[in-house]
């Protein structure tokens, strides 16, 4: 019975492919426990039902996006990344990694970002901001990293803070490494 708990656990958590196919196995495995008079069934029927439950397994993902193969671009599009033919950009072999870097953009200049919280969702965006470098949460007092960078010279129609300002070096991760004003670095 603990392992249908576990079931219901993995619908609720949106794996249902993964969780649709655990219940099938576990009906098999089941179903060769109890195949003899004894409740508990024969320890040669339990060894049969974990060697199904096994093989079912070993052909689960574990992520929870079904894999898609590569599907190849018309014959002359040009990759955006490399400008070479035969590939879209999230294939490239020049990409970056998901997951490298903590924030989007990974070169040295100071960028515009754009920041929300994960403990009080509070918004902010900030013209100071660097790669794999946060600013703290002035409620939370936790450092967030910006989801959304791009160029000073190109803030998508938002009006720019004023830039002659100082900002407060307090919560900038980057000012506390350096042990001075961040934008001192241009």
């Amino acid at each position: 019975m603990k392992i249908r708990l576990i079931l219901l656990q993995l619908v609720s958590r949106e794996h249902y492919s993964l969780s649709f196919m655990c219940f099938f196995s576990l009906q098999t495995l089941c179903s060769h426990l109890y195949k003899d008079s004894s409740p508990y069934g024969s320890l040669n029927n339990i060894v049969k039902g974990l060697s199904l439950l096994t093989d079912s397994f070993s052909d689960l993902s574990l992520t929870s996006e079904p894999r898609k193969p590569c599907k190849k671009p018309p014959p002359n599009y040009l990759c955006h990344l490399c400008f070479n033919k035969g590939h879209y950009i999230k294939d490239c072999p020049q990409a970056r990694p998901k997951g490298e870097g903590l924030t989007p953009y990974q070169g040295k200049k100071r960028w515009f970002g754009e920041y929300k919280c994960p403990k009080c969702k509070r918004k902010w965006m900030s013209g100071n901001s660097w790669a794999n470098m946060g600013q703290e949460c002035i409620k939370c007092h936790i450092n967030v990293y910006p989801h959304k960078q791009r160029p000073l010279e190109k803030p998508d129609g938002l009006d720019v803070s004023d830039q002659s300002k100082e900002h407060p070096q307090h919560l900038c991760e980057k000012c506390k490494v350096l042990g001075y004003y961040c934008r001192r670095v241009q």
